[in-house]
């Protein structure tokens, strides 16, 4: 009796398990299908996104060289499609809808795609859909940007002072946008040179003084002069500049004793005497704010002896008692005559910024490495003390912020003071190597345009250009003002932060 009603309750159950297996089991697989094809189209979508994501960036960057909103437009739609339709699966996808915030620089493209399903379909779900949306922004972080103009002689032939200046122009507009609003995040600075760089305002800051009384002997004059160490020399009685003492026995017999005294007041000279030289030693290469043992070199004439001249070897006697000048071979003017344009400090007033390029002329040889030291010191903190509050450079481990110093030249690094033991293009060598390096990190950007090809070269067979940008990709080469302005909108650019937005 009990083996029949475990016979008959087996054979119940069975029934039961094969109906419910019959039940649940295409259930169960369809789920699984779902899953597996939920999976499929997430992954798809994923790359629907980046698809996106690079091609509202791209369209960016093609607004910002000035390509127009429907060049933009397709520009965008056909970039999302070439990479969608790589993907495979059947995908299909609505064109991309772009829209263009008239308030600021965003770019909004949407779409929607279809995925086919390979299991799913089992239930009656042949596809699953999805939406994309990408949002590219273009804003400026924190950034302290120093521009560094070569106004040498050579900047006036083939009109390239000028181009020089409408390029300028276009790099302020990139950086300052007009439809941006002033946030004191962004300020650029500007420093020029020719064979010295014009301390301006800033001259008596950087330099150090050496007051002498009226009656100073030779032997006094000698003392300072062995220590002065590019001091400006000051007449006690009437507060004017005036050369410094030179060691020189007095050749031809026209004056006496083996030191030149004679003190002709800077302005009577016609001299620009707010010019500084590279600072020498071992704080050469450093951004070391000025003090102590780390002036800079004030720019002082320089007696200019030669005793193959006559001229020149009766100096003492022409500047003493004719009223001497640099026409007549008595002294060197070279590194107390620079252009009148003196540094720009950090500031967000394009229009100041603008009128200040324009401003700019040009006459005299190339130190491009006292450019690149200025260049430096106006986005230094070390230098805060010297410039104006509004214009105090952010601390280098300030988080989102770029430093960044871009060098413009035509040519060969070719004039230093002669007390620097290193050459022009050594010395910018040098100075590269610590900007670049910890903790100031300078991003380096060089322009170079119309460089000759017989330019001096590392060993490695460089330019200066070349070996001071921090990458390959900072170096540009221009040859017309269309290239020069290209790089100087592309550099902006580089600074610039194109993201998507959040």
């Amino acid at each position: 009796m009990a083996g029949k009603l475990i016979r008959r309750w087996s054979v119940s159950n069975g029934a039961n398990v094969a109906i419910m297996a019959a039940l649940f089991i295409p259930a169960i697989l369809a789920l699984g299908g779902v899953a597996i094809d939920f999976q499929y189209t997430v992954r798809q979508k994923n790359k629907v996104q980046y698809a996106l994501d690079s091609a509202v960036l791209a369209g960016a960057l093609s607004r910002q060289a000035g390509a127009s909103e429907d060049v933009v437009e397709a520009y965008i739609r056909a970039y999302t499609e070439a990479l969608i339709g790589r993907q495979g699966g059947g995908i299909s996808c609505t064109s991309v809808a772009v829209t263009f915030n008239p308030d600021n620089k965003d770019i909004r493209g949407t779409l929607r795609c279809d995925q086919p399903t390979f299991m799913s379909d089992l239930i009656g779900f042949e596809k699953l859909s999805f939406p994309a949306s990408s949002t590219s922004t273009y804003a400026v972080g924190k950034a302290d940007v120093a521009f560094v103009f070569d106004v040498s002689g050579s900047m006036n032939s083939y009109n390239r002072l000028s181009l020089l200046k409408s390029a300028a122009e276009v790099a302020f507009d990139e950086l300052l946008p007009d439809d941006q609003p002033r946030s004191g995040e962004v300020r650029l600075a500007i420093a020029t040179y020719n064979n010295a760089v014009n301390a301006g305002d800033y001259f008596n800051a950087v330099t150090r003084s050496q007051t002498l009384t009226a009656d100073a002997s030779n032997s006094a004059a000698r003392s300072t002069y062995d220590t002065y160490n590019g001091a400006r020399m000051i007449d006690a009685s009437s507060g004017k500049r005036f050369f410094y003492y030179e060691r020189e026995r007095c050749p031809g017999g026209s004056c006496t004793g083996e030191w030149d005294a004679a003190r002709q007041p800077f302005e009577n000279a016609s001299i620009r005497d707010t010019c500084v030289y590279e600072r020498t030693g071992n704080d050469a290469a450093t951004d070391d704010a000025p003090g102590s043992s780390k002036w800079i070199g004030a720019g002082n004439p320089r007696w200019n002896w030669w005793t193959g001249n006559s001229n020149k070897r009766n100096g003492q006697w022409e500047i003493e008692s004719s009223n001497g000048d640099s026409s007549r071979g008595a002294y060197d003017m070279s590194f107390a005559d620079c252009r009148a344009s003196g540094p720009v400090p950090l500031t967000e007033d394009k229009a100041a910024l603008k009128a200040h390029v324009q401003s700019l002329s040009a006459n005299g040889g190339t130190a491009g490495h006292i450019g690149l030291a200025w260049g430096w010191y106006l986005v230094s903190p070390n230098w805060a003390d010297i410039w104006p509050e509004p214009s105090t450079p952010l601390e280098y481990n300030t988080k989102q912020n770029v430093k960044a110093v871009i060098l413009m030249t035509d040519g060969d690094f070719n004039s230093y003071h002669p007390t620097a033991s290193k050459s022009s293009f050594r010395q910018a060598q040098d100075l590269c190597d610590t900007m670049k390096a910890a903790p100031s990190k300078i991003e380096v950007y060089t322009v170079g345009f119309q460089v000759p090809s017989n330019v001096q070269k590392t060993g490695d067979g460089r330019t200066i250009l070349e070996y001071c940008a921090t990458t390959p990709a900072y170096a540009f080469n221009a040859t017309n003002g269309e290239e020069l302005a290209a790089a100087y909108r592309s550099i902006a650019q580089s600074i610039s932060e194109l993201r998507i937005k959040q």
